[in-house]
């Protein structure tokens, strides 16, 4: 492994390849901002807040420092917080594809970073290519973050040459042909993004463009951010000669396997995915085997114009530190039959050593009354400066505090008469809607409408500290799992409700503290099917530390995921269909009677009497907006007009 400490660059490598001999190479340091790269034929393009410029240039031949006539231009698309110049100390394999295409030109320390929200991109414009030549392009970024960043991912997507081949590295997720992702949070090993034998078309021009990954459901990497990446760090550019040129491609291929070959910390829930590449013929679906330990397996199978996808789903969990060998079998659908295998290895984890959830907590779901999917949300805002009343001034209060008597700073519409929101979606909650953490959109906390909420009247600074209490029954298997909470300033986790619930400590190797920009990790063993109940505590002290103070926002948030065996993480209680299903406790849950309203025309007068806890609205259209009528109880009396008005129980 090789180790910097110095700035972060983002390099991009475009080689240009021709049918001729004549050849040239180009290398660009996109953040040479600690000085590590000297060679002046290696150009410093760059882009991002505190960037130097230029953001275009001629491309210099390495070596001679000659002009090569291609232009290189950087173009932003910014989003709230747009990018970052930056530095920081990377590590990675002296080995690697990295090492080996840019460590003799530059310095691959530096990074542009991503941008604070989704829909962040940036393009590389390459401007000046011979239409009857070939290239070669390859890029990397490195942040070094360490595995807290290993989520943060960049996508490299070609755009605009009439035909090139895909080369990239063999461990990154290779989306399509035209697209690639992998971590640049934490890319000790290397990738590099890389296409050969790209022919850029008449108009001379190709754009590489990066961004965030695109997502799982769009075939993106498992686990990736939802918005946060690396929009590079070096490029080189390759004027392709014959000696380049790439064959083309086997029939078929295997892209991609699960767990990873050789992979040391495979999760012990781990399916076995097998995914193919088809070119002119496809899979024989007759004729795949898969082999565990040299056990014929069931499997299912599922193809595609493209892609056949093979998976075993084990119901068990493999032991720790235990070592598995995988066969795959397959022949092409061609009348010649084409006969394909591989074999692979890989290691379990060591996850006994994690606390069990008590068995006795679990119920099943039948026991439940009411089976709501959601949570119950409890908050309370105080001002820690009433002297009169209670007020929550540390996250251990939110145990008593609902009992007590205190000034409530909080919007109640949405809270039943039990004082509970019944969350129905999942726990992603922002002050002001900032997108943090892992998954995007973000809604803000129930009852606080945005820090400025947070603001007394003659005050110009929030004053205002919430505390929030979530409870729910989580649809537990047999297994292990790793749940994680991004957040600020402060939360607490929990075994249970009230007097009996038992704190859930974190993995102590890596603590975020008030910082957003990692996740708590909780790790714990399921041994019984069942609901087991949880508890969430969260204070919001105005305390936080985040990366969206930068471009304006607040820190406040709180995120609660659930990463699955083959990293892909999902929101408790989300959408997908592997996600984790939250339950209601009953106990939140209030039966509302129908409302009724009765009106009744009296010596001239309208009358409207209604339920003794409904509020009275009234509206000029049936369509509202609707006003709640303040001070007035049933029955309510109305002297007619020549305008209309419409009326309506609220409750």
């Amino acid at each position: 492994m090789k180790s910097f400490y110095s700035s972060l660059i983002f390099l991009f490598s475009l080689v240009i390849a021709f049918s001729q001999t004549a050849t040239w190479t180009a290398f660009n340091d996109s953040v040479n901002k600690n000085g590590g790269t000297t060679d002046v034929s290696v150009t410093t393009i760059n882009v991002g807040r505190t960037s130097p410029g230029p953001s275009s240039a001629e491309l210099l031949e390495f070596g001679s420092g000659d002009g090569t006539g291609v232009t290189a231009t950087y173009e932003e698309t910014l989003t709230v917080g747009s990018v970052f110049w930056t530095n920081d100390s990377i590590t990675y394999d002296e080995e690697s594809d990295a090492a080996k295409l840019f460590g003799e030109a530059l310095d691959l320390s530096g990074n542009i970073s991503y941008g604070d929200a989704p829909g962040w991109h940036m393009d590389l414009i390459l401007e000046g290519l011979d239409p009857n030549r070939k290239y070669v392009f390859a890029g990397t970024a490195m942040r070094g973050g360490g595995a807290g960043y290993a989520e943060r991912t960049t996508n490299w997507k070609i755009i605009g040459a009439d035909s090139f081949n895909y080369a990239s590295s063999d461990g990154a997720w290779k989306v399509s042909d035209d697209s690639v992702e992998f971590s640049t949070g934490h890319n000790a090993d290397g990738y590099v993004a890389k296409w050969t034998d790209i022919a850029p078309g008449a108009d001379g021009k190709i754009i590489i463009r990066t961004s965030h990954s695109v997502g799982e459901a769009n075939g993106g990497l498992a686990g990736a951010h939802a918005y946060k990446g690396y929009a590079g760090g070096a490029f080189m550019l390759e004027l392709q000669g014959d000696s380049g040129s790439v064959s083309p491609k086997k029939d078929l291929s295997i892209l991609r396997v699960f767990p990873k070959e050789n992979e040391l910390e495979a999760h012990p829930n781990s399916p076995i995915h097998v995914l193919v590449e088809h070119d002119v013929n496809k899979v024989d679906l007759n004729s795949i085997k898969l082999f565990l330990d040299g056990e014929k397996v069931e499997i299912d199978v599922q193809q595609e114009s493209e892609r056949t996808l093979i998976i075993y789903n084990n119901n068990g969990a493999f032991a720790d530190l235990s070592d598995h060998t995988v066969i795959v079998e397959f022949a092409d659908n061609s009348t010649s039959q084409v006969q394909y295998s591989k074999s692979w290895d890989f290691t379990v984890t060591e996850w006994s050593q994690y606390d069990s959830l008590p068995i006795d907590s679990a119920i099943k779901l039948d026991d439940l009354q009411k089976q709501k999917r959601g949570f119950a949300i409890r908050l309370a805002a105080t001002n820690p400066l009433d002297l009169e009343n209670e007020i929550i001034s540390e996250i251990e209060d939110l145990w008593w505090i609902w009992d007590e008597n205190y000034t409530d700073y909080s919007d109640r519409e949405l809270f039943n008469s039990s004082g509970y929101y019944l969350e129905r979606n999942q726990i992603n909650y922002q002050r002001d809607g900032g997108s943090i953490g892992n998954k995007a959109g973000e809604d803000l906390f129930p009852g606080i409408n945005g820090t400025e909420s947070l603001i007394l009247e003659e005050e110009e600074l929030p004053v205002i500290h919430f505390g929030l209490e979530a409870t729910t029954y989580l649809e537990l298997n047999e297994g292990y799992y790793q749940m994680q909470i991004t957040t600020t300033p402060k939360h607490l986790l929990y075994i249970g409700f009230g007097d009996d619930a038992v704190e859930l400590l974190p993995d102590d190797s890596e603590l975020p503290g008030i910082e957003d920009a990692k996740a708590w990790k909780y790790n714990f063993i399921v041994e019984k099917n069942g609901l087991y109940p949880f508890t969430l505590l969260y204070y919001d002290s105005l305390g936080g530390s985040s990366s969206l103070t930068a471009s304006g926002g607040s820190a406040s948030s709180l995120e609660w995921l659930n990463v699955e065996p083959m990293g892909m993480r999902s929101l408790i209680n989300g959408k997908e269909d592997d996600s984790i299903k939250a339950y209601i406790p009953p106990n939140a849950i209030v039966e509302v009677k129908p409302a009724k309203m009765s009106i009744l025309i009296q010596n001239g007068k309208v009358i409207i009497s209604w339920g003794e806890l409904g509020i009275l609205q009234q509206s000029e259209s049936i369509n509202g907006p609707w006003n709640d009528i303040t001070g007035k109880s049933s029955p309510y009396s109305i002297s007619p007009n020549s305008n209309s008005m419409f009326y309506r129980i609220k409750h």
